[in-house]
């Protein structure tokens, strides 16, 4: 199954009715959607011009979310595509809940279905052209080498995918991630619980947000809350976040699988890493052969919203082949 939400039948009618209900609030958004391959609906966004990139999310997070400025400075020479994880829009399929594992296939079926871009939904200027259409897809929906960012939890899901379709990354980079299982260093318990506990409004997200994303001396220099995190949009489905923050706990990890990831890998890292300390970037770049390893000094977790033109200009090194510092 493949293509837009408005030209493709879900797999169960039970699916399909909760994905008709969105259409109009689709609309309004002017929204493109993707269908997984048991029929829920993944919203994505596509900007630039220029080799494709995928952008894998991190707990919580909307596309809208990403920060503009590492998105708009990328775009400048690449076809940058993101997407949201299965639920975030509220659809859900009662009988494949979120998982890692199940975020890499999802992310395969965005990577195989985007090969056609908007075009297949009636667009004209959104889609990849024919060379980036040969870049993405060969034969029956089989994905060629493209370049995967992945931001945390999203870059859990990247080594995932890494693991399972070996032939289909040609350069990846993993910001602020762990590898899961045992091998991973674990964030403070209390850190942990904090994550997973609901709140009662936004400001208490943000806040939250704050404590845990960003450093005392950030927020010390920037004391107005809403000036940490200056995109935003649509508001992730709290069920969807839950499953997430569930699955993330349970991943078994891809530990014993890095050395065979021969891709090009870059790992990016802040040295005030609260959420997934720092060590976890030193056991993924030394497993992985000839991995590139950053270390941010003074940065935590939230690193991309506190410095994305830095992070979009390693990325863009990285993805051209040029030495990084």
């Amino acid at each position: 199954m493949s293509g837009c939400i408005d030209n493709n039948k879900a797999q169960s009618s039970g699916v399909k009715d909760k994905a008709d209900q969105k259409n109009s609030s689709i609309e309004e958004k002017n929204s493109s959607f993707i269908l997984t391959s048991d029929g829920i609906p993944l919203r994505y966004a596509i900007h630039g011009e220029g080799p494709p990139v995928f952008f894998v999310l991190g707990y919580g997070m909307t596309i809208d979310e990403w920060p503009h400025r590492i998105i708009s400075n990328l775009a400048r020479n690449h076809t940058v595509i993101v997407y949201n994880h299965r639920g975030i829009s509220g659809v859900h399929n009662p009988y494949v809940p979120f998982t890692i594992p199940q975020g890499a296939m999802d992310l395969h079926d965005v990577i195989t279905q985007l090969a056609g871009g908007k075009k297949e939904c009636g667009s004209s200027d959104d889609g990849l052209n024919s060379d980036e259409t040969r870049t993405l897809e060969k034969g029956n929906g089989t994905a060629l080498p493209v370049d995967i960012v992945g931001y945390s939890m999203g870059g859990m899901i990247a080594l995932e995918y890494a693991k399972t379709y070996p032939d289909s990354v040609n350069h990846l980079v993993l910001i602020s991630t762990d590898c899961g299982g045992a091998e991973k260093v674990p964030a403070e318990p209390w850190l942990i619980e904090e994550m997973g506990q609901t709140l009662n409004n936004p400001k208490e997200y943000l806040e939250r947000a704050g404590r845990l994303l960003l450093t005392d001396e950030f927020r010390t220099s920037h004391p107005d809350p809403y000036t940490w995190f200056v995109d935003y949009g649509e508001v992730a489905d709290p069920a969807a976040v839950q499953e997430q923050y569930e699955s993330f706990l349970s991943w078994k990890g891809v530990y014993a699988d890095l050395p065979s990831i021969h891709c090009s890998t870059l790992v990016i890292t802040g040295d005030q890493d609260l959420v997934i300390p720092p060590e976890n970037a030193v056991i993924i770049a030394d497993a992985i052969p000839n991995a590139t390893l950053i270390i941010r000094k003074g940065q935590g977790h939230g690193m991309i919203f506190v410095e994305p033109e830095e992070i979009a200009g390693i990325i863009e090194e990285f993805l051209e082949g040029r030495v990084l510092n």
